[in-house]
């Protein structure tokens, strides 16, 4: 492609600077202020980013970041970037490396950038999920479908399939995507009901993850739920816990049970939990994480202080407790 001209810019910043600024993220990947910020920026420039942003996308490579960076540029952007699609398409057909290439993570950036720029894209990144060479190559296309979100409905019967694949990693990533795109509840909420029993506890836990994205048209599925928050392999706890409070429903069960895990003896268990209750909100989950403010591991901590502000800001700051990254030593 031809070189793009001078860098578009937004409020006296290059796009460079705000491409960089879009990586950064807090507390359980969220993005941070900085970051929203130079989202709205990027959508300010609109398609004036996009020679530019196919550019960093290929070598020579100006900055080993730029390609992260331009990459959630064209998040930023969505289907206002589909212009780009046709030169990703080609640049993801000609560039696919082996798979321990060194240039192997570009690819990924491309593929990625794709599968952000709405429905146009997504017959590409099924055909190469559907001609990949190995499962290998075909997980990390599958991985993205769900980036398409309500847009990806049409994958759905592959994904469907791809979740009862041999492969773990398949099956958990096309679980994944299923949630992700959050469509068709009445053919993929049994699907994702059977995948609770899958034999792998990661599955498991996607499985019940992808369930709470289906709301109350999941409402039915928090009897299986409440027993797959007590698996026998706490790895697919989590997936549980988080799908109880995103599905609604039976206050008197659930909150007990968020209350029970954020005194688990595992804490990253208790950290689900204090996430879980910030999501339940009211004076009682409040109330729960008050008790947890001095947990032993800073992580949870961290997480108790974050959702009691989510809950009610005024009566934690009334209270005067803070947030301290050291506290008392394990028992």
């Amino acid at each position: 492609m031809n070189a793009p001209g001078p860098e578009p810019r937004y409020q006296g910043k290059p796009l460079s600077d705000w491409a960089l600024a879009i990586l950064e993220h807090g507390v359980n990947a969220r993005p941070t202020d900085s970051a929203l910020e130079a989202m709205a920026a990027v959508r300010a420039i609109g398609a004036a980013a996009i020679p530019h942003l196919l550019a960093w996308l290929q070598p020579p490579f100006q900055h080993p970041l730029l390609l992260a960076g331009a990459t959630r540029c064209f998040k930023a952007l969505g289907p206002a970037a589909a212009s780009a699609i046709p030169e990703l398409a080609r640049m993801l057909h000609d560039s696919k490396p082996p798979r321990s290439s060194s240039v192997y993570g570009e690819w990924l950036n491309v593929l990625e950038a794709l599968s952000y720029l709405g429905p146009e894209a997504l017959p590409i990144l099924l055909g190469a999920a559907a001609n990949s060479a190995g499962p290998e190559f075909q997980t990390d296309v599958i991985h993205n479908l769900g980036n398409f979100g309500p847009d990806g409905a049409p994958a759905i019967p592959a994904l469907i399939a791809w979740s009862r694949h041999e492969n773990l990693w398949i099956r958990f990533w096309a679980l994944h995507a299923l949630g992700r795109i959050a469509k068709q509840p009445a053919a993929v909420i049994p699907v994702l009901l059977s995948a609770l029993k899958d034999s792998e506890a990661i599955v498991r836990r996607e499985a019940a993850q992808a369930l709470g994205r289906y709301g109350q048209d999941a409402s039915h599925a928090v009897p299986e739920l409440l027993r797959a928050a007590d698996d026998a392999d706490w790895h697919a706890q989590p997936g549980a816990i988080a799908a109880l409070v995103q599905i609604g429903g039976q206050p008197d069960v659930v909150l007990p049970l968020l209350v029970r895990k954020l005194h688990d003896g595992n804490w990253i268990l208790r950290r689900c939990a204090a996430v879980a209750l910030g999501d339940f909100g009211g004076q009682k989950a409040f109330d729960a994480l008050m008790e947890a403010t001095d947990d032993p591991q800073g992580f949870v901590r961290e997480i108790v202080f974050l959702s009691l502000k989510m809950i009610d800001p005024a009566a934690l700051e009334k209270s005067g407790r803070t947030f301290k990254t050291s506290g008392p030593p394990r028992g």
